[in-house]
């Protein structure tokens, strides 16, 4: 056979002229494999070259679930069958190889060429999944300094019974957190009952960790990267706690060398329970008048040399 390709709806086949016998025959010798109805393969497909196969069949299709992970983590293996939406008022797929419902919306985004809901959605729809397979991949999937942002955009356009199969994931999550250092921090806090936000952001600076309802920020330095060396770093770093106590907020720094020691880790914890209750005690501070409301990359002609 042939004809250009790994996959060809029924159509398609056709088009290139092939009879109905011919493709019975193709499929009995195994030049042609038939995925799902009206779809057939050259040969069986696996990961992706599946999902692709199926999403040539069915353009409105959108994946979900561990399909939608798969897509996102590029893997080959992909669980079987594949899990997606389809619009109302189109045609439910039907086959062995595909599950497939229909919804009245759904926003999706194209990943690796597929389109797939959103993590968040991703994650809320599929609880047979291994729990820390799913705490991982909301993770990754939303790290770094504008995770919880994007998490937050995401988690409003899930319904409310999504919402709920992701709340006990996200009691052992940490969502926006740049770091395993800064993650394994964040579940010690929460442990102790505090309610700790991963790179929030205080003015024009941001932290490692936030604690609002104390008016409390921390931060938690590699001694390698904040060494004197890396002056604009050592730089900024002065000034961001100046804006916090200027601000009214209680700021603490420990470095990762105190993480890694456990007596010092463990009077790192105690000195922010011991902060958290004393300004609970005694109220957050009232900011300066007239204090540097600007990052200090703004007004120190200094750090454009570096």
């Amino acid at each position: 056979m042939d004809i250009e390709g790994n996959y060809w709806t029924t159509t398609e086949l056709r088009q290139h002229g092939l009879s109905e016998h011919q493709i019975t025959r193709f499929c009995r010798d195994g030049i042609l494999h038939r995925l799902t109805q009206g779809l057939y393969t050259r040969g069986a497909p696996e990961g992706l070259s599946m999902l692709r196969a199926l999403h040539h069949r069915y353009p409105k299709l959108t994946f979900t679930g561990h399909s939608a992970l798969s897509v996102y983590g590029g893997r080959n293996h992909v669980l079987h069958p594949a899990t997606g939406t389809v619009p109302q008022g189109h045609r439910t797929p039907k086959g062995t190889h595909l599950l497939a419902r229909r919804t009245r919306r759904r926003d999706s985004t194209l990943v690796n060429g597929l389109p797939v809901v959103n993590p968040a959605a991703a994650v809320a729809g599929d609880q047979e999944l291994d729990r820390v397979l799913r705490m991982k991949f909301l993770e990754q999937q939303y790290g770094g300094f504008d995770g919880r942002r994007r998490f937050e955009a995401d988690y409003r356009t899930l319904v409310r019974t999504e919402r709920e199969s992701l709340d006990l994931l996200l009691k052992r999550s940490v969502i926006g957190a740049s770091s395993r250092m800064e993650r394994f921090f964040h579940l010690d806090l929460r442990a102790r009952g505090i309610d700790s936000i991963p790179n929030y952001r205080l003015g024009p600076y941001t932290w490692d960790v936030g604690i609002e309802e104390g008016t409390v920020v921390v931060d938690l330095d590699s001694v390698r990267y904040h060494s004197s060396e890396q002056t604009r770093a050592f730089i900024i770093d002065r000034w961001k706690a100046n804006h916090a106590e200027m601000e009214g907020w209680g700021h603490l720094q420990f470095t990762d060398l105190c993480l890694d020691d456990s007596s010092a880790r463990k009077a790192a914890l105690q000195e922010i329970e011991q902060l958290l209750a004393h300004r609970r005690r005694t109220g957050r501070g009232a900011p300066v008048d007239g204090r540097v409301v600007d990052g200090v990359w703004k007004i120190h002609g200094h750090l454009r040399e570096y």
